[in-house]
């Protein structure tokens, strides 16, 4: 009677150890209800930074060959049959404009750039009224831990981080979803933000958006047995099935 007190025991105790070293279980968003309304945030526009690369195209209302001289770039990229002139921003976070000259464009975001250029054609004497198209043409996120490792090629504006793990496979038991983090650099500062995507918080997060070269790793959930990837859990969950066998089989034989 007392050894199988004992195992009883044994087993209880370690069943809830294993219960208590598990990982949260997994879940987006888990304080959301059902049918209840929540203010949407619209994704803030992206700042130009160093490096990024700006897809430029001025047109004339009156004669195409008047916006000829401020197509003239280096670099070109076709837009539904168009060609637009491509200028990196330089690490002082200018670009050298056709006719123009050198532009500071380091913190604009992509609408005051467009009137700075449109005001300066029209100012010039130039051409009058140009109508002037600027975007961005790609930037990087780079993603670490357990979602995966890759820089990602981001052609999207409004690229939030939700978007960024289902691109990158989804989470798995062994990731942390409760404290994801981001490191930003703006100003010249780096700074990281936790980030917990069980809750609903995570939209007025200033990082659930992402930026260019923004950073988000993934934290595993506890320490690792091996470089496969085994956690301390799956371990312990492996040690409780033998006992269970082992006390089943045990009272088993003194029946």
């Amino acid at each position: 009677m007392k050894t199988k007190t004992s195992l009883l025991a044994l087993i209880v105790g370690t069943s809830l150890l294993v219960s208590c070293s598990s990982p949260a279980t997994l879940g987006y968003l888990r304080d959301m209800e059902y049918g209840v309304a929540y203010p949407a945030k619209q994704a803030p526009d992206l700042k130009v930074q160093p490096d990024d690369n700006l897809q430029i195209q001025v047109f004339s209302t009156i004669d195409p060959e008047l916006a000829a001289p401020f197509n003239m770039g280096l670099g070109t990229a076709s837009l539904g049959g168009n060609s637009a002139t491509i200028y990196t921003v330089s690490k002082k976070g200018e670009i050298v404009f056709p006719v123009l000259g050198t532009l500071q464009v380091e913190g604009m975001v992509l609408e005051e750039i467009r009137d700075m250029i449109a005001e300066k054609i029209n100012g010039s004497g130039y051409m009058k009224d140009p109508i002037v198209k600027v975007s961005l043409q790609k930037f990087s996120v780079t993603v670490l831990g357990e979602t995966g490792k890759s820089v990602m090629d981001i052609t999207d504006n409004s690229f939030n981080i939700l978007q960024l793990i289902a691109r990158s496979g989804g989470t798995n038991p062994s990731s942390k979803i409760k404290d994801v983090m981001v490191i930003r650099t703006e100003n010249g500062e780096r700074k990281a933000y936790a980030v917990n995507l069980q809750s609903k918080d995570l939209f007025d997060s200033p990082v659930f958006y992402l930026q260019q070269n923004d950073i988000v790793y993934m934290k595993p959930q506890g320490l690792r047995m091996s470089t496969t990837g085994s956690t301390i859990v799956s371990s312990l969950q492996t040690v409780f099935n033998f006992i269970t066998s082992v006390a089943y089989a045990t009272w088993w034989l003194s029946r």
